[in-house]
């Protein structure tokens, strides 16, 4: 059926590649010189711009993973401990994480979790200014200077939270937010956290006075964020009339002792530990540490066993000194390329399998070509620009030696260590790794910015290495991605992003994925964030297939899941049908959909399909083929699927949409059988599908019949709906009238079968 021919009122019916699907089948292989052409609007250069995965990732990543494949337990409504338990335990039946381990990304423009915020109380030590940041926040609006990285965001939500009566209802809002123009919402928020003010907002007293006015009239309070800029600072309080206060950390100690008491719950354990650290803890709390490097140094006391933790463990931990050590550790290694070569890709690579580690550094070294050697080769008699005259050469090292290093030597000279072996999943199977890790916390993002900053040229040998990954290694390009998305603010000047946009504008699947990453690190600098957004909002207009595929899939990562709304206008922009290559825009925009859902974003995607739906052309013809992507985590629908869910009949319209849709009857069925599959461990999911077939069975159209023979046919004798199943289709053999006097979802006379 023509997507222009679909009744509006039957909502979305989707799909997307599943990892079965295979990734882009057009991608070509990529070897280490590649540099392929682009076409379409591609093939613009960098400075024209100035003036106007199949899946990405593993199951893991779809759902919002780091790359990473976790365990996965199946017990719904369990509560499971895979090793030893210290202290009290708490369960929380509510709205949880999103789900396959993910870690929790700061909304930049957008709602606030709720997580966010209780995590932001646990623990919290109020800084001295806080007394002060409260008075001032009684008027509404406080401007708040401080450090990044010093917890100054911590702070700023506890000040919401404590000023707005307790509400957990808030929202973030980007640097480059005009906040002279800007009205509040009309959803109830209570209190705006704004990530800094842009050079190019203006703010005046009367702006600020009108500000103040429309908080109040919201009975709303906003902090904003400001960098310790004394420039900036005396410009704002000289335009503006601002006083902002400024933000000091907690003492160290006090933020210890806040955070042991919220992780150590049991307080025999927390004295005992307390106990044996006590004599050395004034040491460890130096007093340049900042509160997050407070926070490590607590997990770690706190991850350790009943005898408590090694001192001289914890202290080699420390985070904080690796800024002291980098540069000595760097001249220690000058004249040793391997261990250079070694550092370097162990600290873009933290975390990955050392086999992976040592792979790449093999490849870095091949593709440095001599840049890390301080000598290429020693000569006797001198002769020649690089003594390779043949005559008198001293004996060189052979780099094709096999025994040349041994891996814990290369650990040892760079400081790190291997960890046990893990056990880790993939959708099909299951494999073991040996992590490297600093010992340091933090020192690998130390060694890249300083020698970023310092050594010019590193910076182009790293980038020319990451563009050149091979193909078959997609858990590279998230560590990468970091890494290039951190240089943006190393880097700085007007054309910081242009390394992302060559990756962007890439031929290859991992480049592109790797650009996407660095996306949303690079718009976590309040000053670049204004120019990201303009670059993903030109690229999903002019761009061609290859860039907007790029913007889809940032959509989906840290950059969308901290700015839901945007990103899903973005999306919209993004999609041009499936046809030829836009099948891999197609797909990004459906994997970043399913991923913009599972991160806690479930109403806005769906209330945003069913907008789509009414209309016509592209707009409806994605909502309907994104929709049985989201059927893969059913715990939303479980709440929709119910008298009192805020969604019921969308859904059920939407269900049966895609059950009738040929092209997506197999996707929607297998989902839905798969709910039938848990619900015979789930009392709560076994309602909701128990109330879907019961619904669907009163309307036997072809879809919903497909349905309920597959669940009728089942070998399994405790597939939850197979009773369901088998009435509905006895009583449409026998042309009987379906046996449900009532309307399963609104408990009234059921007149839908008249």
């Amino acid at each position: 059926m023509n997507p222009d021919e679909r009744p509006a009122i039957e909502g979305p019916s989707g799909g997307g590649a599943r990892p079965s699907d295979g990734p882009e089948s057009a991608a070509p292989e990529r070897g280490a010189g590649a540099a392929g052409k682009v076409g379409e609007a591609d093939d613009l250069e960098f400075e024209d711009f100035e003036d106007l995965h199949g899946e990405f990732a593993d199951r893991s990543g779809a759902m919002g993973g780091r790359g990473r494949a976790p365990f996965v337990i199946f017990a719904p409504n369990g509560n499971i401990n895979t090793g030893s338990v210290h202290g009290g335990q708490r369960v929380e039946n509510g709205a949880g994480a999103a789900p396959g381990g993910a870690e929790r990304v700061e909304a930049q423009d957008g709602p606030i979790s709720v997580q966010e915020v209780l995590a932001a109380r646990t623990g919290f030590a109020e800084p001295g200014c806080f007394p002060e940041a409260k008075r001032r926040l009684s008027s509404r609006l406080l401007f708040l200077a401080g450090e990044p990285g010093s917890g100054r965001r911590t702070t700023a939500l506890n000040l919401l939270f404590d000023c707005s009566g307790k509400s957990v209802a808030l929202r973030a809002l980007d640097s480059d937010s005009d906040l002279s123009s800007w009205q509040p919402s009309q959803n109830g928020v209570r209190g705006y956290l704004v990530h800094g003010l842009s050079p190019a907002v203006r703010l005046g007293p009367a702006a600020i006075a009108r500000l103040r006015q429309r908080l109040n009239d919201a009975e709303a309070h906003m902090v904003v964020m400001l960098p310790c800029d004394a420039d900036r600072l005396r410009g704002l309080a000289r335009d503006a009339d601002i006083s902002p206060v400024n933000y000091t950390p907690p003492l160290p100690r006090a933020v210890f002792d806040s955070r042991l008491e919220a992780v150590v719950l049991d307080e025999g354990r927390r004295q005992a530990l307390l106990d044996r650290l006590e004599p050395d803890l004034d040491e460890l709390l130096a007093p340049e540490l900042m509160p997050a490097q407070v926070a490590e140094l607590v997990d770690e006391v706190g991850r350790s066993g009943d005898d408590g933790p090694d001192l001289a463990d914890l202290g080699q931990r420390l985070s904080f000194l690796a800024e002291t050590e980098v540069p000595d550790l760097l001249k220690k290694l000058r004249e040793d390329p391997d261990a250079l070569a070694f550092l370097l890709v162990t600290s873009v690579l933290e975390g990955l399998d050392h086999r992976i580690v040592r792979e790449e550094t093999d490849r870095l070294l091949k593709l440095a070509d001599g840049r890390l050697d301080l000598v290429l080769r020693a000569n006797a008699e001198g002769d020649g620009e690089h003594g390779r005259s043949g005559r008198g050469e001293e004996p060189s090292p052979n780099p094709r030696f096999v025994f040349r290093r041994s891996l814990d030597e290369l650990l040892e000279t760079i400081r790190a260590e291997c960890s046990p072996g893990e056990m880790r999943e993939t959708s099909s199977y299951a494999y073991t790794v040996e992590p490297v890790h600093f010992k340091r916390h933090r020192q690998a993002e130390t060694v890249l910015r300083y020698v970023w900053r310092q050594y010019g040229e590193v910076s182009g040998l790293l980038t020319e290495w990451i563009d050149n990954v091979p193909g078959n290694e997609p858990d590279l390009a998230e560590p990468m991605g970091r890494v290039v998305g951190l240089s943006t603010g190393w880097s700085g000047g007007r054309r910081a992003l242009r390394h992302i946009h060559d990756l962007a504008r890439s031929e290859h699947l991992q480049s592109r994925s790797t650009a996407a990453y660095a996306l949303g690190i690079a718009a976590q600098d309040p000053i670049l964030a204004g120019e990201v957004k303009f670059r993903l909002s030109r690229w999903s207009v002019n761009g061609g297939w290859r860039l907007r595929s790029t913007v889809a899939d940032a959509c989906g990562r840290d950059f969308g899941v901290s700015r839901p709304e945007l990103a899903l206008s973005l999306l919209r922009r993004c999609y041009r049908g499936e046809e030829e290559d836009e099948g891999a825009v197609a797909r990004a925009v459906h994997s970043s959909l399913e991923r913009l859902f599972t991160a806690g974003n479930q109403s806005a995607v769906f209330r945003q399909l069913m907008e789509w739906s009414v209309e016509r052309g592209r707009d409806a013809e994605l909502a309907h083929m994104a929709f049985p992507e989201l059927l893969w985590e059913p715990s939303w629908f479980q709440r929709q699927l119910s008298p009192e869910g805020e969604f019921t009949d969308a859904v059920i319209s939407c269900v049966r949409a895609s059950l009738n849709d040929e092209k997506l009857f197999v996707r929607t069925s297998y989902r839905l059988l798969g709910w039938c599959r848990a619900a015979v461990w789930a009392e709560p999911l076994r309602a909701a599908v128990e109330l879907l077939l019961t619904v669907l069975a009163q309307e036997m159209r072809p879809g919903e019949l497909r349905l309920l023979v597959e669940i009728d046919r089942s070998d399994d004798p405790d597939l939850v709906g197979r009773d369901i199943a088998h009435r509905a289709l006895e009583a449409w053999r026998h042309g009987e009238p379906q046996p449900y006097p009532t309307d399963p979802v609104s408990g009234g006379p059921d007149d839908r079968r008249h």
